[in-house]
């Protein structure tokens, strides 16, 4: 049983997700997730929704963006690359938060066992090829596009970061690859969760303790205790 009588939740976008039907009191909601948040909101509008984006994700992506502004956030985090939420169409006043590049894999460290260095050496699991594992590295250096997590896993991260007391419920991320569920036919994560899908095991384990996921993918691959 979990101690709290409202819970953290944080949304991805992985097809056919069970949401849990708890007390909820603040979304994270990786990239197009937002707009599964907002039909929860609808139920309870005392909820309060952070969408957790790549910035350039959200310019390029159409997809993304259009469900981002129509979710209606209280607050837009956006890592990488910044955006002038000022050019988008936003109903009401969102806060917003930029992480450069540095800050974000800096935020990532403090969660894992070896820090800096377990982010640069499971990122070589990106490829599977050796000599392509040592050009990818060398590539994500040299562009300065070394990134990380995936943007579900940064979600997970902030809502750890934000609220260190409470016990948070994962739904819509399995690490596994795969499309979205507005886009079934996408490939674009399944490298990135190779990455992630290491990454997890090395959370450490006071954060580990407090996460709980309904998907049964991400149980299995991270040990995280099951919705």
């Amino acid at each position: 049983m979990l101690k709290k009588d409202k819970y953290i939740l944080v949304l991805g976008s992985k097809p056919n997700s069970i949401i849990p039907k708890e007390d909820i009191s603040h979304i994270y909601a990786a990239n197009g997730a937002s707009e599964l948040a907002s039909q929860i909101i609808k139920n309870d509008p005392s909820v309060k929704l952070t969408s957790v984006v790549t910035g350039l994700e959200f310019m390029k992506n159409l997809e993304v963006q259009k469900r981002v502004i129509s979710a209606n956030p209280d607050r837009i985090i956006s890592r990488i690359t910044s955006i002038d939420i000022q050019n988008y169409n936003f109903s009401k006043k969102v806060e917003y938060l930029f992480l450069k590049n540095i800050e974000q894999l800096i935020l990532q460290s403090n969660f894992f066992k070896f820090g800096m260095l377990n982010i640069f050496l499971k990122e070589m699991n990106y490829e599977q090829k050796i000599i392509k594992k040592f050009i990818h590295l060398f590539k994500a250096i040299k562009n300065k596009s070394f990134i990380g997590i995936s943007t579900g896993f940064f979600s997970i991260l902030c809502a750890l970061k934000e609220h260190p007391d409470t016990e948070i419920i994962i739904s819509g991320i399995g690490m596994s690859g795969g499309g979205h569920y507005y886009n079934v036919n996408s490939d674009r994560y399944s490298k990135r969760s190779l990455v992630d899908r290491q990454l997890i095991l090395n959370l450490k384990k006071k954060y580990k303790k407090k996460l709980y996921t309904t998907d049964q993918n991400l149980e299995i691959n991270s040990g995280i205790k099951g919705w």
